[in-house]
C-alpha cells in the first residue's frame, strides 16, 4: 500500500479556496492567519529564545529540556494565568490552568479522561466539522443535534433534548469519568455564525449543565480576537462561580490555543478547569 504524500508547505498549500496565500483575494473560508501577520512571530520567537536560553545558561540546571510535569511548566502557567487575566478582565488561577498541544490534544484529553466512554456528545447543528471528526474516534459515544435559534443554541430546545438523554442509558461512571455527557459548543465568536452568547444565555446554560451533570467544553480560541473597545464578552467557564450556593464542582471546561492569537504551528493551548477535572486529568 503507498502513502499519498506530495510536497506541501502548509496546511492549505495548493487548495484553491483554503489557501490563504493567495494575494489576489482576501480569503476569509479559514481561520487561520496570513504571512502579513505571521511575519511578526520571526521577530518575537526569535527575542523570547534568546531570553529563555539566557536564563537556563544563568541557572545551569536546564530544566527546560527536562521531563515536565504533567500540567505543565509552573513558570509557563503563571505567567499565561496573568496574561490572561489581564486580557480577559477576570481572573485566572494558575492552578486551574494545564498545558496542551492546542485545542484539538485539549479535547481528545476530556474526551478520554473525564467522559463515560458510552456517554452522549451533543452539538449545534451547525458546528466546527474538525470537532466532529474527533468525536467520531469514539464508537460507543452518541453525538447528538440540538437546534439552534438566532444562530446560537437553543436552550429551551436543548434542556429537553438532555432530560431525554439522561434516561436512555446506562452511562458507565467512576472517580474519573464523572460525566455522562458533554456539550461541545462555541459560546463566543462562534465558528460559523460568528454569533456570541448573552449573559443570560450563559447564567442559563451553566444551570442546564449543573442541574443533569454533564460539562461543558467551550472552544474558546477565538475569546481573544475581539475588535470592539474594553474587554472581550465574558468566557462561560467566569460563569460558573464556585460562591454560588448551587455550585456543584465545576461544569465548564475553557479549551484554548495560541493558534489564531500567534500561530497555528507553536501547537501550544491550555484548558482552564476546576480543581476536581484538573485532578483527574493530571493523573490520566
Amino acid at each position: 500500500m503507498n502513502v499519498n504524500d506530495p510536497y506541501l508547505r502548509h496546511l492549505f498549500d495548493g487548495d484553491p479556496v483554503f489557501n490563504v496565500y493567495n494575494k489576489e483575494a482576501t480569503n476569509l473560508s479559514v481561520g487561520a492567519p496570513g504571512p502579513d501577520l505571521l511575519k511578526h512571530c520571526v521577530e518575537m520567537l526569535n527575542k523570547s529564545t534568546r531570553h529563555r536560553m539566557e536564563e537556563e545558561e544563568k541557572e545551569g540546571k536546564y530544566y527546560l529540556f527536562q521531563y515536565g510535569t504533567t500540567a505543565g511548566l509552573w513558570e509557563c502557567r503563571d505567567e499565561l494565568a496573568k496574561f490572561l487575566s489581564r486580557r480577559y478582565g477576570n481572573s485566572v488561577m494558575r492552578e486551574h490552568l494545564i498545558l496542551t498541544c492546542g485545542a484539538s490534544h485539549g479535547l481528545q484529553l476530556l474526551l478520554n479522561t473525564i467522559l463515560s466512554p458510552n456517554g452522549v456528545i451533543f452539538v449545534e447543528e451547525v458546528t466546527y466539522m474538525i470537532a466532529l471528526d474527533a468525536f467520531k474516534q469514539f464508537p460507543l459515544i452518541k453525538i447528538v443535534t440540538v437546534p439552534m435559534k438566532d444562530d446560537v443554541v437553543d436552550l429551551d430546545a436543548f434542556e429537553k433534548i438532555v432530560a431525554e438523554e439522561k434516561t436512555k442509558g446506562n452511562y458507565f461512571l467512576n472517580d474519573q469519568k464523572i460525566f455522562w455527557a458533554m456539550f461541545y459548543t462555541i459560546p463566543i465568536f462562534h465558528n460559523p455564525t460568528g454569533m456570541t452568547l448573552s449573559p443570560d444565555q450563559c447564567k442559563r446554560l451553566v444551570e442546564i449543565a449543573r442541574n443533569n451533570s454533564i460539562v461543558v467544553a467551550c472552544d474558546d480560541v477565538y475569546n481573544l480576537l475581539y475588535y470592539g473597545q474594553g474587554l472581550p464578552p465574558r468566557r462561560l467557564f467566569s460563569y460558573d462561580d464556585p460562591k454560588d450556593t448551587n455550585y456543584k464542582g465545576g461544569n465548564i471546561v475553557s479549551n484554548c490555543s495560541f493558534s489564531k492569537i500567534l500561530a497555528p504551528a507553536i501547537r501550544f493551548g491550555w484548558l482552564e478547569c476546576s480543581p476536581r477535572v484538573v485532578n483527574i486529568v493530571k493523573t490520566s
